[in-house]
């Protein structure tokens, strides 16, 4: 299936989100940086931790009430909200006014209007999307996500220190045209309410009004689902330690090291670092579109399967390994296991939801890899304790665990499968 053959409310998604992520990651990523220029490290510090506390809040608030007051709503107030900071953001860094303090709050702010929208969006592909349609959906937009992560670092590298004012007005106005196609072209897609049989005929059905306490009761005691949200966070912080204890070590302990053995040309850890982070971005940009063929005709959750480890054992790799050679072939192949298993993961995320929350369960699924990345930040201090081999025996036995937590959750699945088959015919 084509970009151009999915629901037209897919299209503007896929289509705005990489506008608003090319923008938005041309800015928030450089903004510690600007704080620990402008207000201190330890400010700047202060306001990463706040960022993902109120992330994780407020994508529990946009959960819950894109299940109550429907998916289009949430998208508007949580892109109203980001227009709104963005435009502060602009004020506060222009030639006539600077407020660095300002730029924090409305940093922060901005953060929260991602929470509030995320789940509704991520419910939204699910609710127009059929089995047939999920895996390339979920395959176009994340390449379409990476793509637009690398142009924003490249271009926000260059243009963040003497441009800000104008990236910032870029993306207000680019945040802008967001809430507008939302208010005008996007579609409400929450499931219709369930009818019943009265004197007077049929009629929408009233569901009980749940509190928050207890739809995120309900998601936490769904035990599929909470071994899910665990095996994804353990395989997903593998990864996270590229930016983490990986980097650190190769830094560490990478000198003039020759490319191959006996060869003249060298290279040292950092820059390494920053060859293996462009090599994966470009891996993801250019071959993603092209796994989705090479797929077809295989099990998906053997595939799956295989392509977590494959993911696993790279990146073991990168934890101890010093040839540079081997650590680029290395991270080609953690790559493509990437490239591979995602998409497969996130359909099979489908079948765990509920009609009747998804969002909420959305909600839980996006903070996986913010978790993770704290997860990986554990490892730098462990990793300040232990040698590099015994660092990457853990790192390894962590991939494993989420791995066959994955696996033991597949034979139920199918079951199920099976019985709404069977019930179908």
């Amino acid at each position: 299936m084509t970009f151009f053959q999915f629901h037209p409310n897919v299209r503007l998604r896929i289509a705005l989100s990489f506008l608003t992520n090319i923008l938005s990651n041309m800015v928030i990523p450089f903004m510690s940086i600007y704080f620990a220029r402008t207000l201190g490290t330890t400010i700047a510090g202060t306001a990463t931790t706040i960022s993902i506390a109120v992330a994780l809040i407020s994508a529990t608030i946009g959960g819950h009430y894109a299940d109550r007051v429907g998916r289009k709503k949430m998208m508007l107030i949580g892109e109203g909200v980001a227009l709104l900071a963005y435009v502060i953001m602009t004020f506060a860094n222009s030639p006539i006014w600077h407020s660095a303090g300002l730029t924090l709050i409305m940093t922060v702010i901005s953060t929260a209007s991602w929470g509030l929208s995320k789940p509704a969006v991520e419910a939204m592909l699910i609710d127009v999307s059929g089995t047939d349609t999920r895996k390339a959906i979920y395959r176009i937009n994340y390449w379409s996500n990476n793509l637009a992560i690398s142009i924003a670092g490249m271009v926000g590298g260059f243009f963040f220190s003497d441009y800000l004012f104008e990236l910032l007005l870029v993306a207000s106005v680019m945040s802008l045209v967001a809430l507008l196609v939302t208010a005008f072209f996007m579609k409400e897609t929450m499931p219709a309410e369930e009818m019943k049989f009265t004197d007077d005929g049929v009629q929408p059905s009233s569901p009980k009004r749940v509190s928050m306490y207890d739809r995120y009761k309900e998601v936490l005691l769904d035990r599929r689902f909470l071994i899910y949200l665990i095996s994804s966070v353990l395989i997903v912080s593998v990864e996270m330690n590229l930016n983490g204890y990986i980097g650190i070590r190769l830094a560490q302990d990478i000198h003039h090291t020759p490319w191959f053995p006996g060869m003249s040309a060298t290279i040292d850890g950092l820059p390494l670092v920053g060859v293996l982070r462009t090599e994966n971005t470009l891996a993801v940009v250019l071959l993603s579109l092209f796994v989705g063929r090479l797929l077809k005709g295989n099990s998906d959750t053997r595939m799956m399967l295989f392509a977590m480890f494959l993911n696993v054992a790279g990146y073991t790799y990168l934890v101890f390994g010093n040839q540079p050679i081997m650590l680029m072939l290395l991270m080609l192949i953690a790559t493509i296991g990437e490239l591979t298993y995602v998409p497969l993961k996130q359909s099979l995320l489908v079948q765990l939801v509920p009609d009747h929350a998804r969002s909420s369960y959305m909600a839980l699924s996006s903070m996986t890899n913010r978790v993770a990345i704290m997860l990986s930040g554990l490892n730098m201090i462990i990793g300040g304790f232990l040698p590099s081999g015994a660092m990457a025996l853990f790192i390894l036995l962590t991939g494993v665990a989420g791995i066959g937590l994955m696996a033991s959750i597949l034979p139920s699945l199918k079951e199920a499968e099976q019985k709404v088959h069977h019930a179908a015919v």
